[in-house]
């Protein structure tokens, strides 16, 4: 055999070696794509839960002045969501309408499915809710919300919307904050 045919008898395999190695670049490629869409996410729902819970406590605050002169613990309901919906805004930089502004992280405006005042007889107590995203459509999807409360508290469930693969996915956010003497 001559030097040249004893070369090419060498190389046997070298295409298959180029195909995985283009494979493993394809699949490092979809894996950093998929990764840093994950990341993506994850800040954005950190944020809005961050946003959501300042919400909460601003509306955990205001009690019930005449009912506490008389040593019972009480929401104002109507001070309480008068600023829940200002912090709501603030944070989540929405406009008066609820609808995202410019410089918001939301493409999509927040829908508060629960903000309530909960109480148990004993605690802790586990409270449960469902909620039900995009009713009668066909994204329809049903949600158990499970909080667990230390003390007489405010609590708001709110759905915001983040795009996964282009699509806008309802994700559901709760927060507790507890109502005390101030």
């Amino acid at each position: 055999m001559s030097k040249r045919g004893a070369l090419l008898a060498n190389e046997r395999g070298s295409a298959h070696v180029l195909l995985f190695a283009l494979l493993a670049a394809v699949f490092g490629v979809l894996l950093f794509v998929t990764s840093i869409e994950w990341m993506l996410q994850s800040a954005n729902k950190t944020k809005s839960k961050l946003a959501l819970d300042r919400a909460a406590h601003a509306a955990a605050v205001h009690v019930d002045l005449t009912e506490a002169a008389f040593g019972r613990l009480a929401w104002d309901e109507d001070a309480g969501r008068a600023e829940f919906d200002r912090f709501m805004r603030l944070n989540f930089g929405l406009g008066a309408d609820g609808r995202p502004t410019d410089g918001s992280w939301l493409e999509f405006p927040p829908v508060v499915h629960r903000l309530e005042f909960v109480e148990a007889p004993a605690y802790p107590a586990t409270i449960r809710r469902t909620v039900v995203t995009h009713e009668g459509e066909r994204t329809e999807t049903t949600r158990h919300v499970d909080v667990t409360v230390y003390g007489p508290s405010v609590v708001a469930i709110v759905e915001v919307h983040q795009r996964v693969r282009g699509e806008p996915e309802p994700i559901v956010l709760s927060s507790v904050a507890s109502v005390r003497f101030r």
